[in-house]
Parts: C-alpha cells; structure tokens; sequence
C-alpha cells in the first residue's frame, strides 16, 4: 500500500533504476517503466503465499534476518564487477513465513549486457540505432563500447535470510510477463523447501555453537597462558629479589663487622688517637646510616604476593 507513489518520486539512477527516498518498503529493484508492472507481480505473489496460510512481512525485529546481496544481470558475469552507484534496497528484508521458516523475497528487473553507441550525451544500444543513422554517424565522434541495460523483464528471487545459511533461488521472466504464469508453482516450491531452510538454520547454529565453544576454549587457553606466565615471572622475578635482599644482608653483616673491629682496635689506641678515630667511627656510621639486616627480609615479596 502506497509504495508506488514513494517509488515514482524516487531518484533515477545509472539504467533507469529507480532510488526512493524511503528504505522501509517491499523489497522491489527496478526501473521506472516497470514499476506498476512489478508491483502488480508482488502483490499477486504476496496474496498467493497467504491464500496458501503464509504470512508475508517486513522482517520482525525477534532475530537477526539478512537481505541476500544479488547481482541483477540476466546473465551474471564470471567476475563480479562493482556497481556505481549502488542499487536501492530496503532497511529490512520482505519475508514469507511458511510456518515458522523465513523465506526473503525480492523482485528486481534484469539488465544485460550489449553494444553501445555515445549519441546526443548518452548511451543507446547499438541494436536500436536505426540502420541509416548508424551509416551517418562517424567513426571519429561516435564509438561502441558495451554498457549494462534494463531488459523489462523481471525475476523474482527466494532466499535464506538468515546468517550462515547459503540457499536462493530464481524465477526469471522469458519475456515481458511471463512470470505471472508461474506464481503457482512459485508458491509451491517456497512451500517445499521450508524444511530445506530450516535444516540449513539448524546445521548454522551448531556451527555457531561449536565456533562460540572453540572461541571460549580459545580464550581459556590464553588466560591459562598468561596466568603460568604471570607466575613464572613472578617466581622469577621473587627469586631476584631474594638473591639482592641476600646480597644486601651480607654487605651489611661485613659493615657492622667492619665497626665492630675498627671499635675494638680504637680502644687500645692512646687518647688522643682514639678519639680521632672514636669520631671518624662516627662519621662512618652517620653516612652509612640505619643497618638492619632483617628490613630488606621484610620487604622481599615472595611469588604469591606479587599476583
């Protein structure tokens, strides 16, 4: 309902495609000309599938549903090639609910490929060109090349329009019309292959699971990783320390030796000596200052402390 006044006021693009302003509406690619066409094909479809006990919609917002990425030629090239610019398409994808499957629709108008001719600021088929004004044209101002144009003739396209999953299908026009012969068997074969869909969404959510499961292992591994390595540069880092605090304990225990000796010697010396060497004493243990040979002990933290 109202889309084709939405469509008609779209903006034209490369081929003739119409570009709407709005992106919430049915999932329809095509050209001006076959806009009514088209839409009288969707709506027919979309009453067939629900005559059939099908519910049809824009994509609800219960689960992720993706539009399935197509390329609009009749005859698809081997390579892909980039398109500019862009076709329309929709903010959310038109679904057929064949029970509790998803099923994406889109109908589009196919371009193929053909010969062309630059006259007048624009390219017109080869084909089309009558045969006197191909004779009068020159070869010097005017050169073929091949361009993409629409056809006329539409296609109607089935996917699965859920992540993970691969499956489409097509049903294209033999010439202008002809679609509309195939609605019937178009709905059947939706019908069909639900439990297709379905079994392809069942394998990609164990897929997932066991990706989420692998990804979790993965995680626990490295955690793992990193907390032996924590504790093995803590250990080893500790044992450092440890040997320093060792070190320092013994520089210690030679220094208060040291005083005690130089204390013991300078007590037999005269008085006067003494006492210059009672206050160079002084002056020693001032410089050197507080020695105690358990506080680098205390301080050492031992592996565990340092996770």
């Amino acid at each position: 309902m109202g889309a084709y006044e939405v469509f008609e006021q779209g903006r034209v693009i490369d081929q003739g495609f119409l570009k709407p302003g709005r992106q919430r509406l049915v999932d329809v690619v095509v050209t001006k000309p076959q806009l009514e066409p088209a839409l009288k094909l969707a709506n027919q479809l979309f009453l067939k599938l629900e005559a059939a006990g099908h519910r049809v919609m824009f994509a609800p917002s219960d689960r992720t549903y993706a539009r399935s990425s197509f390329d609009e030629h009749e005859q698809p090239p081997k390579k892909p090639r980039h398109r500019h610019p862009a076709l329309w398409s929709p903010s959310k994808p038109t679904l057929v609910f064949v029970g509790t499957v998803a099923i994406g629709l889109t109908l589009f108008e196919m371009t193929e490929e053909l010969e062309a001719r630059y006259i007048d600021g624009k390219y017109i088929p080869t084909s089309k060109i009558p045969s006197q004004q191909m004779r009068r044209l020159s070869s010097t101002w005017n050169w073929s090349t091949r361009m993409d144009f629409a056809t006329g003739r539409l296609c109607i396209r089935a996917f699965s329009p859920y992540p993970w999953t691969d499956w489409s299908q097509s049903w294209k026009d033999a010439k202008q019309g002809s679609l509309r012969g195939q609605l019937d068997e178009i709905v059947q074969q939706l019908t069909d292959v639900a439990p297709v869909i379905a079994r392809l969404v069942e394998e990609a959510e164990e897929q997932a699971r066991i990706r989420q499961q692998e990804g979790m292992e993965q995680i626990r591994r490295r955690e793992e990783g990193e907390r032996i390595r924590l504790q093995d540069e803590a250990k080893k880092q500790a044992k450092t320390d440890l040997l320093s605090a060792i070190k320092h304990w013994d520089d210690i225990k030679r220094i208060q030796a040291f005083f005690s000796d130089a204390e013991s010697s300078a007590s037999s010396l005269p008085e006067a000596e003494r006492c210059i060497a009672m206050d160079k004493l002084g002056q020693a243990r001032e410089l050197v200052g507080e020695l105690d040979p358990l506080q680098a002990l205390l301080e050492w933290k031992g592996p565990r402390e340092r996770l």
